[in-house]
């Protein structure tokens, strides 16, 4: 009896040995595999930050551009008269 409660007992304790090493192991991949898709999620991000800069740049350039020549036409049609 006693023999058969030791070797339950042991089985028990590889059991959860083996278990708790695969959990780790999983959890060391889930861990990987997030800080990789952090990785990335940051590249996108910070590309999508510099085109949105480049467009807002170039809008403003244009806007500018387009102040200048309201600018010069109302110059010009208060000197014409």
């Amino acid at each position: 009896m006693e023999q058969a409660i030791l070797a339950l007992l042991g089985v028990s304790i590889t059991l959860t040995l083996y278990l708790d090493r695969g959990r780790r192991a999983d959890i060391a991949q889930l861990r990987q595999e997030t800080h990789a898709g952090f990785a990335q999620l940051r590249q996108e991000t910070h590309a999508g930050f510099a085109q949105l800069t480049e467009v807002v740049m170039d809008l403003c350039r244009r806007v500018g551009r387009l102040e200048g020549r309201a600018e010069a036409a109302e110059t010009s049609a208060q000197a014409s008269p």
